[in-house]
């Protein structure tokens, strides 16, 4: 079908800017980390530098990428790049031309290893997986890597009259029955809660003995979740006046998804979570999503018991989960 047209930048024109965004958000392989929106987190949370990649056909954009370029000390690129859950397609036919171009460029660019990580789930996921290997990228996929197992629940399932009422939620009922009991709560999150999130996720990081953020990445979840659009939320939960657990919601499409979150470290009788992660659930059947993604579940064979014990706590929403495309890797 010929070559593609495409473009490479740091920046884009006002032009393809618009066009990048608009394609990312309705795009049916298009995920919130690929929209130039979710830049400057990604880029806060890890050394690196964003790129933008834009394919068109005959003046249509048929594919799109947000490259993260890794960066060393002293900011200096190396010739490393990710696309996490990316490029994005509409069309899956569309996937081995974008694939093509996307290389082309990483190439001309001094790229010496991409990864790439398309959105797609099921049957899709395997036409793509084999376009990936026909290109030369090997599966690179780990179990404590970026999740390729998600669970869903679709929306339509929770009545608005009585939420939860179902006999899927017994589990969940109780659950949050029995914190309700012990006097937690749950609302949405302020400016005012991201130091609450930043004592609650550091602490976590020194117990584990690994490194915080910069204030670059609290920044930047402020400025990327706090900005009241009701696109994005935070949710906080609370017993005795005291933040036990927060989490960070993001839309994209029909989708919610739950971002990121933690709790505390305080010992208590329920779930910390339960709280917050279900009043992010109605708030998002509220704004007219039609399904929740949770994120991550453990890959089969994986017997992490902390990933364990976080499935264990998801499936109280739901049992349907979804198989994504792995992690591929390609070397020039």
């Amino acid at each position: 079908m010929g070559r593609l047209d495409t473009v490479w930048s740091s920046e884009l024109s006002a032009a393809d800017a618009e066009a990048y965004d608009s394609f990312v958000a309705t795009a049916r392989g298009g995920h919130y980390s690929q929209a130039r929106s979710w830049a400057k987190v990604a880029t806060a949370a890890k050394p690196a530098v964003a790129r933008y990649f834009l394919a068109r056909r005959d003046g249509c954009v048929v594919g799109a990428a947000l490259i993260l370029r890794t960066q060393a000390l002293g900011a200096v690129a190396l010739p490393f790049a990710q696309v996490e859950r990316g490029p994005v397609c509409d069309d899956p036919e569309h996937m081995p031309d974008v694939l093509e171009a996307l290389l082309d460029q990483a190439h001309r660019h001094g790229i010496l290893r991409l990864s790439v990580m398309p959105y797609w789930a099921d049957d899709t996921k395997q036409r793509i997986e084999l376009a990936l290997k026909d290109r030369r990228f090997s599966d690179v996929q780990s179990n404590a890597g970026s999740h390729v197992r998600a669970l869903r629940l679709d929306l339509s399932s929770i009545s608005a009259d009585a939420p939860f009422s179902g006999t899927e939620f017994t589990k969940l009922r109780k659950e949050l029955r029995r914190s309700e009991r012990a006097g937690a709560t749950s609302r949405r999150g302020g400016e005012e809660d991201l130091d609450k999130f930043r004592g609650m996720l550091e602490q976590r990081l020194r117990s584990e003995g690994r490194h915080t953020p910069t204030k670059a990445y609290y920044d930047a979840l402020k400025d990327y979740f706090l900005s009241r659009d009701n696109q994005r939320a935070m949710f906080v939960g609370e017993i005795d006046g005291e933040a036990v657990s927060a989490i960070f919601v993001t839309r994209h499409g029909p989708v919610a998804a739950y971002a990121a979150g933690v709790s505390s470290a305080r010992e208590l009788s329920f779930s910390k979570m339960i709280q917050p992660m279900s009043t992010a659930v109605l708030w998002a059947k509220e704004q007219g999503n039609t399904a929740f993604d949770f994120g991550g579940m453990p890959m089969p064979g994986d017997t992490d018991p902390k990933r364990a014990s976080i499935a264990l706590f998801k499936r109280s929403f739901s049992r349907t989960e979804i198989a994504l495309v792995h992690e591929h890797a390609r070397w020039f």
